[in-house]
């Protein structure tokens, strides 16, 4: 039965294949070398795993891509709902270790030989279960729930996303931008939505659109500058919406929220590697 779901899978095209996984099937083969690697790089085979690295990989992808519960899956797959937990997890450590699928990260941003001409900061929020302790440090006013907050650091001309941070909800985007660490190139440009206002003390070479107030409206200069502004900053809007194709990101997050950072990392330099296929 496994087998029957990996072969119908290998025969969809490109479109389809993406739909049903959410990467194209070279990143999926891309995945599988480094799955099989692994295997061959153990010194004590064990007992026979229930699923081959294939098929673990693609229960892995169906359960970030759907995120169903290990039961619903383990029901699918034939098997055990602790043996979906232990397989998902395994193959994303696997994933995360090799190094093939990180993030350039912090330091690239302040990199002499490589200077971006324009990056963009945006930040996301995943709503979650409600804590048993600390409520309010994980509610977020804005999103009126408990959530998962994620910082999105991408360069404007490939929309490859360079770096990520998560913290809890209630914590402002910008501060979340300070305490993330991120120091970038003097040369280059970084724009953020109405959210990073004052990032211009952190960042001497960064644009923040213009706030209205009441005493102050804003000039038809200031609102011109607003609209080339957003229609830049869209593509940080894009790269999110390219995130919560897997609705791991999406959903309510059920599960322990020390792994969320790993996987969103982890499916940020996934959705980097679409973004190669692509072009």
């Amino acid at each position: 039965m496994s087998h029957d779901r990996l072969e119908r899978l290998r025969q969809l095209n490109r479109t389809r294949f993406k739909r049903h996984t959410g990467i194209y099937p070279e990143t999926f083969a891309e995945m599988e070398l480094v799955l099989d690697q692994r295997e061959r790089s153990k010194k004590k085979s064990g007992r026979p795993p229930a699923l081959n690295t294939a098929q673990q990989l693609l229960l892995t992808l169906e359960f970030w891509r759907e995120y169903r519960t290990f039961a619903h899956l383990g029901h699918d797959w034939n098997i055990h709902e602790t043996t979906v937990q232990r397989t998902v997890e395994r193959v994303e450590t696997a994933l995360i270790q090799s190094g093939e699928f990180r993030l350039p990260g912090r330091k690239s941003l302040k990199q002499e030989e490589n200077v971006f001409q324009i990056i963009a900061v945006d930040a996301a929020e995943t709503p979650c279960e409600r804590p048993t302790s600390q409520q309010r440090r994980w509610y977020s006013g804005k999103k009126k729930r408990h959530t998962l907050k994620t910082q999105v650091v991408i360069d404007v001309s490939t929309r490859m996303i360079l770096c990520v941070a998560t913290a809890f909800g209630s914590m402002h985007d910008l501060t979340l931008f300070r305490q993330s660490g991120v120091q970038i190139h003097p040369e280059t440009a970084l724009i953020g939505d109405a959210g990073y206002q004052g990032i211009r003390r952190h960042h001497g070479h960064s644009v923040a659109p213009h706030k209205e107030v009441k005493k102050a409206p804003l000039t038809p200069e200031q609102r011109q500058q607003n609209r080339e502004l957003a229609s830049t900053r869209l593509r940080v809007e894009h790269v999110i919406r390219c995130l919560k194709i897997f609705r791991v990101l999406k959903d309510i997050y059920r599960h322990r929220r020390r792994r969320f950072s790993l996987r969103v990392n982890l499916i940020a330099a996934v959705c980097n590697r679409t973004v190669v296929n692509v072009a």
